[in-house]
């Protein structure tokens, strides 16, 4: 059944050819057979694969990603070798045609056989590669086509030691993850075997008003031994197929590959504008023979712009000035890895297009033919990536002959095949080359090889600039975490590529937010004639997990929680800084969307780096979403913040909106509405009752002069007048006894700390031997008050403290006091629990003044500290 099928799609391509087309192109993506694991004879016609499972590509044998804080039983990370084997009857063709296969992408080294013959070889897991099957098909007859897949994980000694990536914070799924076809064309044909290119070759070498003069090339082959007499015209087209230039040339062509050049003037050309004006023309070359036969065509996509970064002004598209507000991407998704479908990625484009997003970054390698194909449809400016990443060499040495040749041959294969993609706007190198540093006193040796590979980018596209992302070269605090901990120097990279960006994530893995705007100003001083730009920033976002104030603790980016309010802090605080710097030629948030990673057990998932806007699945848009929405598309938004927050933990609370709206209005339980005014896209209510029990908060607002509305429900699940807060904490506590505890809320003043602050290994934490010990690892530190509100009335605050270090180290005493009377004197925690890391609870009254206590905290010795507060009514208020 599987031979019939794929034998009348062939039959029907071929019938194609009555219409006039020269070659047909076949999908081979149905009737294939799989079996994971290294296999003896698997690439012979007559091996026997009747128990292996039957499945379509794409596809990848791997499952990664799921909810949760343990790996799923459903996943799969097995790394290794997959067989594929396809049996298939093509029709016969003319006697001088000629086959090839055409894999678009297979994970990560894919070896090939058709009926038993070895057809070669292609490593690399991103990149479109053929192979000439001529020799091996049989026309008309039964044919079985053999593929070895290997992801096996790169290590010294295993296949994939040589080939990029080596490592990165993703993973290689494995498998025929992009679609399979048979060509077949006539004997004279274009190229099919330029590094999986199309054979033809567009770019304008001059626009202006008036006219562009476009330069196009081909390379021909005749795989004939003989030489063959043949017209190659050179055409360019309208959307519609209207020829407006020309050029035809008559030549002999001799056995081999051969290119051939023309430059055609349009006049008054239409240019292709990004989002405003996404209009292309088509390149076209034809070959035909003396009886005007066509023997071949193919069509390529031109777009009519002009690119330029400017080190103090941006980015500038046809000569105006553009902020690219972009985004970066991975191809995959929950429940199918690499192995998505053209509706998968319309579905992600169009969210990336609806969130106001005008720049791509297509992270960090080849993506989809398809996806460049939607950039340029969509006017989205592009960043094409090499994949190579964190390192050259597993040692800190500088990289192989071998693994360079690799990166060399990707390279060519990403500029080949997305040349004529007007959207991009340039190739970047590398990622964060010199990440995984060893520990040795010598820098990383990177250089080397990102020069060369900047040379060849060069070479092959004068036409475009280069860039690369950097992780470390320079305004980086100490950074945590076992990647870089122990990190040898590092190399400057700036300057070896045209452009450069900056992957920073000031307030999540290094430094404060305030750290960003300076960094980002001392690399402009130091770097003036460069074009910079960020090329990453941004936080983990868990849907499951929440704090009332993200100030409110430190954040631990290598573990859990991380509270969604965290990320939308993160967002808030950092676009600002790259709106009014217009030497950022771009900045491009990471990520858009959720992706695998085997090394992540974060928040509330495993194996995902959940920094996207979106989720994993594409289900949930994140608050962070909306913030870009509100800031970058003009189409009308509001979006009520913390809706996945429901059952909250305070009775009064500050609400968050985000909107592109002048001001907004939000009206609680039916309530009159409160109007506040929305600047930067945040519009905020302060100070906001909930009543026990189901609260409904409806927010509107009329931008663009559309009214427009959106609506939350909150539930208070205790009276308004318990407060209990877990200082120094991000995320909050439930004890021992099902008592609530907040996160860290109300406070002025002060710093967090911890027993076991974030990233501490498990082999160095301090085991409180107390019972409830998580509500005593943190504490506020230093002199600060809480302002809490309660109904009127008298109240019973208890208070918890810790001495959080062992042995002394210094002298600490302090006074609590209540709506400024002091009610606990030079309090001495050590002395007064017998010890440090020994807890003690102290209890104190008083009423409300104006619907307020306000508990200070006042060091008479070192730093005052607590480590949460418990208020609870004495009187029905």
């Amino acid at each position: 059944m599987r031979t019939v099928l794929l034998s009348l799609l062939l039959l029907a391509a071929l019938f194609a050819r009555a219409d006039g087309a020269p070659r047909i192109e076949v999908p081979l993506n149905s009737g294939w057979r799989f079996e994971l694991g290294q296999l003896k004879g698997a690439q012979r016609p007559e091996f026997d694969d009747s128990k292996w499972i039957g499945i379509e590509v794409p596809h990848t044998w791997n499952r990664l990603g799921n909810v949760g804080a343990e790996r799923s039983a459903q996943s799969n990370a097995t790394q290794g070798i997959g067989w594929y084997r396809l049996r298939f009857k093509p029709p016969a063709g003319a006697p001088d045609a000629r086959y090839f296969l055409q894999f678009d992408a297979v994970g990560e080294i894919a070896e090939v056989w058709l009926n038993g013959r070895y057809l070669g070889k292609h490593s690399g897991a991103f990149a479109r590669f053929r192979f000439d099957a001529t020799e091996a098909i049989r026309p008309g007859d039964d044919n079985v086509l053999a593929v070895k897949a290997d992801n096996s994980r790169p290590e010294p000694g295993s296949s994939t030691q040589d080939v990029v990536p080596l490592s990165g914070d993703f993973f290689i799924f494995g498998g025929i993850y992009r679609e399979v076809s048979l060509i077949e064309t006539q004997g004279v044909h274009v190229d099919l075997l330029d590094f999986g290119g199309p054979g033809l070759y567009a770019r304008a070498s001059r626009i202006d008003a008036n006219a562009a003069h476009v330069q196009l090339s081909t390379r021909l082959t005749n795989e004939a031994s003989a030489a063959r007499q043949v017209s190659v015209e050179f055409a360019i087209q309208d959307p519609s197929g209207r020829e407006l230039a020309s050029d035809s040339h008559w030549v002999s062509a001799e056995a081999g590959t051969h290119e051939m050049h023309a430059e055609l003037k349009l006049d008054h050309p239409r240019s292709w504008q990004g989002a405003k004006d996404p209009y292309l023309y088509h390149a076209v070359v034809r070959v035909l023979t003396p009886q005007r036969k066509l023997l071949d065509e193919v069509r390529e996509p031109l777009g009519l712009r002009t690119i330029r970064f400017d080190p103090e002004h941006g980015f500038f598209l046809n000569g105006e000035h553009l902020m690219l507000k972009g985004v970066s991407r991975h191809q995959d998704r929950a429940g199918k890895g690499w192995a998505i479908a053209h509706a998968d990625i319309d579905e992600d484009f169009a969210l990336i297009e609806d969130m106001g997003a005008n720049a791509v970054r297509f992270a960090h390698y080849q993506h989809d033919q398809y996806e460049y194909q939607l950039a340029d449809r969509h006017g989205l400016i592009a960043w094409a990536e090499l994949p190579l990443v964190n390192q050259v060499s597993f040692d800190g040495s500088a990289a192989s002959a071998a693994l360079a040749e690799n990166a060399q041959q990707q390279l060519r294969e990403l500029i080949r095949q997305n040349f004529n993609h007007p959207s991009i706007a340039l190739w970047s190198i590398g990622n964060e080359v010199d990440l995984l540093a060893t520990g040795k006193k010598a820098p990383t040796q990177a250089a080397p090889l990102l020069r060369a590979l900047n040379a060849l980018a060069k070479e092959e596209d004068p036409s475009r600039s280069t860039t690369l992302a950097d992780c470390c070269e320079m305004g980086v605090p100490p950074q945590t975490g076992p990647a870089i901990q122990n990190a040898a120097p590092r190399e400057s990279f700036a300057g070896i590529a045209d452009t450069m960006g900056y992957n920073r994530y000031f307030g999540w893995y290094s430094g404060g937010f305030e750290d960003l705007g300076p960094m980002l100003d001392a690399a402009h001083a130091k770097h003036p004639t460069l074009p910079i730009a960020v090329s990453e920033y941004g936080a983990g976002g868990a849907l499951s997990q929440h704090s009332d104030d993200a100030h409110g603790g430190p954040i631990n980016p290598h573990g859990r929680p991380h509270p969604e309010e965290y990320q939308d802090l993160l967002h808030e605080q950092a676009w600002p800084v790259f709106k009014v710097r217009p030497y950022l030629w771009a900045s491009f948030l990471w990520n858009m969307f959720d992706f695998a990673s085997p090394s992540r057990h974060e928040g509330d998932l495993t194996d995902i780096n959940e920094k996207g806007m979106v989720s994993y699945d594409r289900r949930v848009r994140k608050d962070a979403y909306y913030f870009y929405r509100a800031n970058w598309s003009r189409a009308p938004t509001l979006h009520l913040v913390g809706r996945r927050y429901e059952d909250r933990s305070y009775a009064v609370i500050d609400i968050t909106a985000y909107s592109n709206a002048g001001k907004a209005e939000l009206s609680l339980n039916g309530a009159k509405p409160q109007s506040t005014s929305c600047t930067g896209g945040i519009c905020r209510w302060h100070g906001v009752h909930l009543k026990p029990g189901a609260n409904t908060l409806v927010a509107s607002a009329d931008p663009e002069g559309r009214r427009i509305n959106d609506s939350i429900r909150l539930t208070l699940s205790h009276p308004p007048g318990v407060v209990r807060i877990k200082a120094g904490d991000i995320s909050g506590y439930t004890d021992g006894a099902g008592t609530r505890y907040g996160s860290d809320l109300y406070f002025e003043g002060g710093r967090p700390g911890a027993i076991n602050p974030p990233d501490t290994p498990e082999n160095k934490r301090v085991i409180l031997p107390v019972a409830d010990a998580p509500l005593f690892e943190t504490y506020r530190e230093g002199e600060f008050s809480y302002r809490i509100p309660v109904p009127e009335g008298r109240y019973r605050i208890e208070l918890r403290f810790i001495e959080p270090r062992a042995a002394p180290n210094e002298d600490r005493s302090f006074d609590v006091l209540l709506n400024g009377e002091v009610k606990l004197s030079n309090l001495d925690v050590r002395a007064a629990a017998g010890g440090g890391l020994k807890p003690i609870t102290r209890q104190i009254e008083a009423d409300t003044r104006e619907g307020m206590l306000v508990v200070s905290f006042r060091a008479q010795h070192g730093q005052a500290l607590v480590s949460a507060l418990s208020i609870t009514p004495l009187e029905a208020p």
